[in-house]
């Protein structure tokens, strides 16, 4: 509801509003600004409550004129820009007398109750919708135009008319460069942009995009930002009904800086099409003519809404009107080709695709071809045209046609399990179209071999058409070409980490088939040795024809045996899930198998059994796979061992499991350190040494924790990092978790490990300067038993009294020769060594 203004007090000084003092001005021949001046005349105050309440009562002049708006001001800015000369009307904000005038407004709210405003600011909000941040900008204006106009008469009164009309140009100019508003992404300027006609409260959220498209860091530099982005379609969304109710007094320069924010192409605009639908459909309904590009946009936004057909109609009708026009003729053209493929209309897209493509004033792109063979080969009956569209694919673009065109190609026919087609354009991809393998019952040996078909399948699955490589191994097995182990384990491998239920199904299948097969070839062996020498059965892996095998995936009977890999895939991923019994009977088919059992296979089921609860029976199946079945363990075999500890897999710690704990931890050090392995990367390398030191630490044997220091430095070349020390001061697992009580006994810990430093340094006589590695090295090292001994209470120990209980912790966990008689020779023979990918070590 609009403000009432209910007095006027002639004797005080304040603000007065543009209305009234549009009223008040003299009149002018010359007017910068759409307004009616005349002159007030002075009556005596009105009483505080007028008998008309309903009724807007200023002085008693000729009735005001509305207010302009920010439209009308940049109007009459630019037409002032182009005039000789700039001037104003001296402002009359005083009576006949020559007092100032001042203004109370007040303002009836839904109950009819009055509310004094606080000023013309707030009024200004409330009768036009214009915020007090624009309004007080636009006053600024005309008071900086009103001095700088003053200024340049006074100058020509003067004589100095050259200088005045050079100062007139260069106001000019500045006007031109502070207010020429916002530029979009292809260079189109919007100047000052305002929604007039919506006022009070209700039209709150009018203003509130009113104030977003007067924000000058809106598309600064021609790109919205994605906070532009978020906030233009929360404002507009939130008017859009009140807008409705008078959708013409929305400008045309509103529309067009909306439509350039909210059709932005990007990943900070993920619901563009849905916007610009919305935003289309209110234009029309606003009566404004779409220009030719974002009636495109419009048509395609229709499409992907679900429209489909209405889309393609209204394409279809403006084939005179955008079909024949040189700047949108192949924007037109494609539009409709790609919604026609879509929609399933390859009659349509094709004749358009004709229209396009023949014509010879536009430069067509003749991959627009491509989503025409994707639908073709989608069907049974149109599968060779899209054959003939992929052979004139190539012939328009002959040398320019590019590796990702024949990806795309090929991805199309396998998508649509026409696998001769794909394999063929992959042969042509790589022959150049010298060899041709369809209706062929025998690939030749240029493209069935092994090494030819391991390159698709490898470049199908790393751009990831899975599915495709399936149907890529079905097809070859049909023609005579058995995958190998290794192409299709990286297909399983794939299929897991996708993670996906489906794909880990069909990676779970296809392993088990291979599993299969290597079963029965196994059985076919057995059968075999148990005849004569010269009897050799049929194996139908490694002896497949052609004619054995269907091209249909639900027939396939997989041909290819299962390897060491296969089951590894196999094991991880079930030990990952906590699939346990699958693991124990993949364990049972791996010796069914025949295939020789390593490490790999037994940490994942020790790994299973601890998750499972069953720590003993993953030290008792790592003793028997040691020492009965001779597998060699490696880092990762410790790894799980000192996992089985009780202080590493408890949350909440017993006493006597931790005693039973520090008597398996020495054990379980004794095995590593006399077992024959050697570390295979440095990530083990760092984990390895840190469980150890923690498990001995959380296990309380301190003496043990000194001796396992002692030889892993001999046999690892192990520091302990600075790092890991104040994780061991802190008693926690790791820094980076982030709690309370976590960061203060992190802040203890460095506290603890620095004073240790410090006093080391002192002992040793350091001077100063950097150490060197060995020195750090033997500082850290100090520092650790240091630490170790406080932990324990011991230290104020005597050191002759502590080094008979090291030595005999020492020969309990089997490393006497290592740190208190460092035997050269047993150091060498037991040293682990880190073994890097170039083979240094």
């Amino acid at each position: 509801m609009p403000p009432r203004v209910f007095s006027l007090d002639l004797s005080r000084t304040s603000y007065v509003c543009q209305s009234c003092l549009t009223n008040l001005q003299r009149p002018s021949s010359q007017q910068l600004l759409t307004r009616s001046y005349a002159h007030a005349t002075r009556k005596a105050p009105q009483p505080r409550y007028p008998p008309t309440p309903r009724k807007l009562r200023h002085a008693p002049a000729a009735a005001p004129q509305p207010q302009p708006s920010p439209q009308d001001f940049q109007k009459a800015l630019l037409q002032a820009q182009t005039e000789d000369a700039l001037e104003l009307p001296e402002t009359a904000a005083l009576d006949d007398a020559g007092r100032p005038i001042s203004v109370r407004y007040y303002n009836e709210d839904e109950a009819g109750q009055y509310r004094q405003l606080r000023d013309g600011s707030e009024f200004g909000s409330i009768s036009g919708g214009l915020d007090s941040e624009i309004e007080t900008a636009i006053n600024d204006l005309e008071q900086q135009m009103v001095n700088t106009m003053q200024m340049l008469k006074r100058m020509e009164q003067e004589g100095n008319q050259d200088k005045a009309d050079e100062l007139r140009k260069q106001f000019k100019k500045t006007l031109r460069e502070k207010y020429k508003g916002k530029t979009g992404p292809e260079a189109e300027e919007y100047g000052l942009l305002r929604i007039p006609g919506f006022s009070g409260v209700r039209q709150r959220a009018v203003a509130n995009l009113n104030r977003f498209l007067a924000r000058e860091s809106v598309v600064k530099g021609g790109v919205p930002k994605p906070k532009d982005l978020v906030e233009c379609w929360k404002f507009y969304s939130a008017a859009r009904a009140a807008l409705a109710t008078n959708w013409s007094s929305v400008p045309r320069e509103a529309w067009d800086f909306l439509w350039m924010i909210l059709s932005y192409e990007g990943a900070e605009n993920p619901n563009r099409m849905r916007r610009i639908y919305i935003l289309a459909r209110d234009m029309r309904a606003a009566g404004l003519t779409l220009r030719d590009s974002q009636q495109l946009l419009a048509i395609e936004a229709m499409f992907i809404e679900g429209w489909q057909g209405e889309a393609i109609e209204a394409w279809k009708k403006a084939v005179i009107t955008l079909g024949s026009k040189p700047d949108v003729f192949r924007s037109y053209w494609e539009l409709g080709i790609r919604m026609c493929c879509l929609h399933g209309d390859t009659d349509r897209a094709l004749r358009a695709a004709d229209t396009l493509l023949s014509s010879p004033a536009q430069d067509a792109n003749p991959r627009i071809l491509i989503p025409i063979i994707r639908a073709l080969a989608a069907k049974e009956t149109t599968h060779e045209q899209a054959w003939d569209s992929y052979q004139r694919l190539r012939e328009l673009l002959g040398d320019e046609m590019q590796i990702e065109d024949y990806d795309e190609i090929i991805a199309a026919f396998l998508s649509s399990n026409r696998v001769e087609y794909g394999l063929q354009s992959f042969v042509d991809m790589m022959f150049s179209g010298a060899v041709d393998i369809r209706g062929r019952t025998k690939l030749p040996h240029q493209v069935g071999n092994h090494f030819f078909i391991g390159k698709w399948l490898k470049r199908l699955i790393g751009a990831g058409d899975l599915d495709g490589a399936y149907k890529v191994v079905v097809y070859l097995q049909s023609k005579g070409v058995v995958a190998s182990p290794i192409q299709l384990n990286g297909l399983i491998g794939a299929w897991l980490r996708s993670e996906t239920a489906e794909n880990l199904e069909k990676a779970e299948k296809l392993a088990w088939d291979m599993i299969r097969s290597r079963l029965s070839y196994v059985r076919l062996r057995q059968r075999e040795a148990a005849m004569e020498p010269s009897v050799h059965l049929y194996d139908p892996g490694n002896r497949i024809t052609p004619t054995t095998q269907g091209t249909d995936a639900s027939e396939f009977v997989c041909a290819t045996r299962a390897s060491a890999e296969t089951f590894s895939l196999m094991a991880e991923n079930y030990s990952v899930r906590g699939l346990h019994d699958r693991l124990q009977e993949l364990w049972g088919v791996l010796e069914a198998a025949e295939i020789g059992t390593n490490s790999f296979m037994m940490n994942q089921l020790m790994r299973s059994y601890t998750q499972n609860g069953q720590a003993q029976e993953a030290v008792a199946f790592y003793q028997t796979m040691t020492q009965e079945r001779g597998i060699k363990p490696d880092a990762h075999t410790f790894l799980a061992l000192f996992n089985t500890l009780s202080v590493n897999r408890l949350l909440q710690r017993d006493t006597e499991l931790a005693v039973l704990d520090a008597i398996n931890g020495r054990k379980h050090f004794n095995d590593m350190v006399h077992a024959d392995w050697s570390f295979d990367s440095v990530e083990t390398f760092a984990i390895l040494p840190r469980t150890v030191l923690f498990s001995m630490l959380k296990a309380k044997d301190f003496t043990g924790m000194i001796i396992a220091a002692r030889a892993m430095k001999e046999l690892f070349a192990f520091t302990p990092p600075e790092a890991l020390l104040i994780e061991l001061a802190a008693g926690t697992a790791t820094l980076r978790v982030k709690t309370k009580r976590n960061m203060e006994r992190i802040m203890e810990g460095s506290k603890t490990i620095e004073s240790l430093i410090r006093r080391h340094r002192r002992e040793v006589g350091y001077e100063g300067g950097a150490l060197t590695a060995e020195q750090k090295g033997e500082e850290l090292g100090a520092v650790l038993e240091q630490l170790v001994l406080i932990k324990a209470g011991a230290q104020d120990a005597d050191p002759k009294e502590v080094r008979p209980l090291l030595e005999a912790t020492a020969r309990d966990m089997g490393v006497y020769e290592v740190v208190v008689a460092r035997d050269p020779v047993v150091i060498a023979r037991r040293k682990k060594v880190v073994r890097r990918d170039d083979g240094d070590e």
